[in-house]
C-alpha cells in the first residue's frame, strides 16, 4: 500500500519522467513538483531508479486494470461492434494512461518497452479467443492496436494543426473492421 507522500511522490515523478526521459528528470524537481524535500523522496524511495521502477510498476498494473476492466465488458457477438468497442475502449485508455505510455515508449534503460510485449501476448490471445478463424496474424493486429492509439494520442498532445483525433481514430476503426468481415 501506498501512503499519500510516496503516491505525489509517483505522481510527480510519472509527470517529471515523462516529460524529461530518465535523465533530465532530477529528484529535486521531483520532490519540488511533489512538494517534499529531496531527503523525504530518498527517505521514501531510496535512489532515483527505485523511484522510477515503482513509477513503472504502479502504472503497469493501472493499465492492466484498465484493459482488464474494458475485454470484460466488451461482449458482443457482432463482430463489427466487439471490434469498434475494443478499439475505442484501448485509444481511451491510451488517452488515460498518455504520460506512462509516452515514457513507457520512450525510456533509454537499455530494455524495451515494460508493457509492449506482455500487452501484443495478452491482446493477440484475446482477439484470436474472440474473432476465432480469421485469416489474420493476431500478433500483429495486437501490435497495431497498441501502436496506433499511443501514436494518435501521442500526435493528439503535440497539438498539430492538420491532424482530427476522432478522424484518425474512425479511419483506423473502418480499416480493422475491413480486415475482419
Amino acid at each position: 500500500m501506498v501512503d499519500k507522500t510516496e503516491q505525489k511522490f509517483l505522481d510527480a515523478a510519472l509527470e517529471i519522467f515523462a516529460e524529461k526521459g530518465y535523465k533530465g528528470a532530477t529528484t529535486r524537481f521531483i520532490a519540488q513538483k511533489a512538494g517534499f524535500s529531496e531527503l523525504t523522496l530518498f527517505r521514501k524511495f531510496k535512489t532515483k531508479q527505485n523511484l522510477f521502477n515503482k513509477v513503472l510498476n504502479q502504472n503497469i498494473v493501472k493499465v492492466k486494470e484498465d484493459v482488464d476492466e474494458a475485454l470484460a465488458t466488451n461482449v458482443s457477438t457482432d463482430p463489427d461492434v466487439f471490434l469498434r468497442t475494443l478499439i475505442t475502449d484501448m485509444a481511451r485508455i491510451a488517452e488515460d494512461h498518455y504520460e506512462f505510455i509516452s515514457l513507457s515508449n520512450t525510456q533509454k534503460s537499455g530494455s524495451t518497452d515494460p508493457m509492449l510485449a506482455e500487452f501484443v501476448k495478452y491482446m493477440s490471445k484475446y482477439l484470436e479467443e474472440n474473432l476465432p478463424g480469421r485469416d489474420v496474424d493476431y500478433n500483429a493486429m495486437a501490435l497495431s492496436l497498441y501502436s496506433y492509439t499511443f501514436m494518435i494520442s501521442q500526435t493528439k498532445h503535440y497539438e498539430k494543426d492538420w491532424f482530427n483525433y476522432n478522424q484518425a481514430l474512425e479511419g483506423f476503426i473502418k480499416n480493422v473492421l475491413k480486415l475482419f468481415s
